[in-house]
Order: structure tokens, then sequence, then C-alpha cells
């Protein structure tokens, strides 16, 4: 019974961190929205600030999975830039609330310099930068792509995918073609024709 309650305030607190902020949100609100009392979430947690923390914690655990999930023996190192794109996607459309929390709210803690989103960001950006830039050298190497700076390139095709992974989350309009273009652009942008 204990870990239902438990999670039931995790998910309203995700819930409420990511539609109207940490700040906006109380110790309070979460209990009652999550149908327990202010002691009994207090059983659990210390503070608003440790829930926080936890939901972190968990996204980016679940996150690193993912990624670490995607084929690493494909066809062609493109195939697996175009698997991390399409995973972001996916993240966007079925993971709403977490994509939210990260990128909405995760950067006002910036300004905390021992703040746990400063790791968090910081492990994110060296993972995906780090899978991009296998996938470039290999590309390369393999004369699949062309002969690109592989950082620097490493370095826009992030900030491409967590622009379009933003523009997914907090654009209303449905238009799945963004997926295809993005693809489509970078295949372009890439492969030695």
């Amino acid at each position: 019974m204990g870990k239902n309650k438990k999670q039931q305030i995790l998910n309203t607190a995700l819930k409420l961190f990511a539609l109207q902020g940490y700040d906006e949100t109380t110790t309070v609100q979460i209990s009652k929205e999550a149908g327990v009392t202010e002691p009994l979430l207090y059983y659990h947690f210390k503070n608003k600030e440790e829930i926080f923390t936890h939901i972190l914690k968990a996204i980016f655990s679940e996150y690193k999975e993912m990624i670490s999930r995607l084929p690493q023996n494909t066809n062609c190192e493109f195939e697996r830039i175009e698997n991390l794109i399409r995973l972001h996607f996916n993240i966007a459309e079925v993971r709403p609330l977490e994509g939210r929390l990260i990128l909405a709210h995760c950067p006002a803690k910036l300004k905390e310099n021992n703040h746990f989103c400063a790791k968090i960001i910081e492990e994110q950006k060296e993972l995906l930068l780090n899978y991009l830039c296998d996938c470039l050298q290999k590309g390369i190497s393999k004369k699949e792509f062309k002969k690109v700076p592989v950082i620097e390139t490493s370095l826009v095709l992030l900030c491409f995918i967590n622009g379009l992974f933003r523009k997914k989350l907090f654009e209303a309009e449905e238009n799945h073609a963004y997926e295809e273009v993005a693809i489509s652009f970078c295949r372009n942008s890439l492969l030695n024709t």
C-alpha cells in the first residue's frame, strides 16, 4: 500500500511540476490532488525539493536506458542518427509531462550551481554528444558521411534535436511531417552522395 501512495504522490507531483512549475506547486496541493494527507507525503519525502529530485532521477535513468537500447549495429550510421531523432519525437508524443518538466522547469534551477538539474542536463548533453560523435566518426571513416567537423556537427545536431523536441512538446498543432522533414534534412546534410 505504501508504494502505491508514494507513486501517487510522484505521479501527481510530476503533473503539477510540468504543467504549472516547481515554484507554483505546493506540498499541500500535491497531497490534496494525490488523495493523501500531507503528513503521509512527508513520511515518504523530506520536502518538495526531494520529490522534484526523485522525479528527475527517475526520468533521466529511464532516458539513459532508452538511449542504450537504440540499435548499435545498424546497416549504416545514419540509421543510428535517425533512430535518435525518432526516439525524441516518440518521447515528446508519449511522455510529454517528463519532457516539459526537463525543458521548461529544470533550466530555472540551473541558477543554483549545485542543483541536480545542472548535473542531469550536463549528463544528457554528454550522452548525446558521445552518441552523435560516435555515429559521425564511424560514418566518415566508412565514407558514408561527408567529411564534417565531428564535434561541431554533433553540437549542431544536438541543438537541432532539442529544438525539434521542444517544438513538439510546446506547440499544440499536430504536424507529424516535422519528423520526416528533420530526418530528410539530416540525411541530405550528412550523406556522401
